[in-house]
């Protein structure tokens, strides 16, 4: 027997209640961090956006009930992109997030109460995909790139992104009481798709702050280093732009260097098929190796999960180049301290600071740059960037 719309709204209601309410609760009893304050943020909005809706179906005098409706849900879904952003060591742009929101509001606000429930939906549907899409690409970025349940998310946000999207063109072109709109696009197909929303990312996120909160090598600090016991990336940076600040002052001229960065290749599949601890270990054995094979006075640094920087003297090209090769062979030569038979292999980009000045960040954007450029070519390569003035 088919169910009518409002039975529907209160279902997707529930399920939204359910599933955000236990991250919420998650969240506040265990590990209370920026990022998973923000991921609670995007399931009470979506809650709110929920019951809010249901509210107005029940009761259509009540237009503000579909002002908030509106304005929630894609508060929910930028909330979790912000969520992402923080995750992956960036800025949150909520202010992004709070605009989006306001706008889709304020549609529902201009054509005012006597429009109906249809009301600023394009808008709504619009900034639904929009921010449902930019999610799916941050979930499929940096530190998250490497996680199975990061790559779940973003397949999610992906699909979602687009039925929005499409929902929108549908809604201009048939109009809401179109037969192709109500048939493939109605309440019944919305509401499946936020269940999926909701229910999948109530798993993958709870996953994702978990393993957090378990210390995972690639994303934690004890002190000034990373858990795999190289600097962590703040602290790196400002041993990095000391060393490279008294290199371009010394006496007798300034000081070449390089940096170098280096990233394991194929750690996001060997998560997946070993499970994260076995990541976790490789990653440590590669912190290790660099430790003991780099210069004695280089600075090694952990940014990401898979990825390390070293600042080392270097006087040219070659010099630099042969650091990175050694470096190479040396983790080849390291197997997994468990299995004597897996054996990993790096990519690897070299900056110099006589091709790109003793700026931290400049040599920074150079070899992240190289190195993307590598592992899109197959890694297990060194390449030297070069400044194309």
């Amino acid at each position: 027997m088919p169910l009518d719309s409002l039975t529907l709204l209160a279902v997707s209601g529930v399920i939204a209640v359910l599933c955000g309410m236990s991250f919420v609760l998650n969240t506040a009893f265990g590990r209370n961090d920026a990022t998973g304050r923000m991921w609670s943020v995007g399931f009470i909005a979506a809650i709110l956006g929920g019951i809010s809706l249901t509210i107005y179906a029940m009761s259509p005098s009540t237009w503000f009930a579909l002002i908030v409706g509106n304005g929630a849900l894609p508060l929910a879904l930028g909330a979790m992109w912000s969520g992402a952003r923080l995750y992956n060591g960036k800025t949150s742009r909520f202010v992004v997030v709070g605009i989006v929101a306001a706008f889709v509001a304020g549609a529902v606000i201009v054509r005012g109460p006597d429009a109906g429930g249809w009301a600023g939906a394009v808008e709504f549907n619009l900034g639904v995909a929009a921010l449902a899409l930019c999610a799916a690409v941050e979930m499929f970025s940096r530190r998250l790139k490497r996680n199975v349940n990061a790559r779940i998310a973003s397949v999610v946000f992906w699909l979602v992104g687009c039925f929005y999207a499409a929902r929108s063109v549908a809604l201009v072109v048939d109009g809401h009481d179109g037969t192709f709109f109500t048939t493939v696009f109605g309440t019944s197909t919305v509401t499946f798709v936020n269940t999926l929303l909701l229910v999948t990312l109530s798993i993958a996120l709870s996953t994702l702050r978990a393993e957090r909160a378990a210390g995972a090598v690639g994303d934690f600090t004890t002190g000034i280093h990373s858990a795999a016991g190289v600097l962590s990336a703040a602290a790196f940076a400002q041993a990095a732009v000391d060393h490279l600040d008294r290199a371009e002052y010394a006496p007798g001229g300034a000081v070449p260097l390089a940096l170098i960065a280096a990233d394991i290749d194929n750690l996001p599949e060997f998560n997946i098929a070993f499970g994260r601890a076995a990541g976790d270990q490789a990653i440590a054995r590669f912190a290790s190796t660099l430790r003991r094979t780099a210069p004695v006075m280089s600075v090694v640094g952990h940014p990401a999960a898979g990825r390390f920087l070293i600042l080392a003297e270097a006087a040219n090209h070659t010099e630099a180049r042969a650091l990175a090769a050694r470096l190479q062979s040396s983790l080849v030569d390291t197997p997994l301290e468990h299995d004597g038979q897996i054996r990993f292999t790096a990519s690897f980009s070299v900056a110099l600071t006589g091709d790109y000045s003793h700026d931290l960040g400049t040599l920074t954007t150079a070899v992240t740059d190289t190195l993307e450029a590598v592992k899109t070519a197959g890694g297990n390569d060194i390449v030297v960037a070069t400044n194309v003035h």
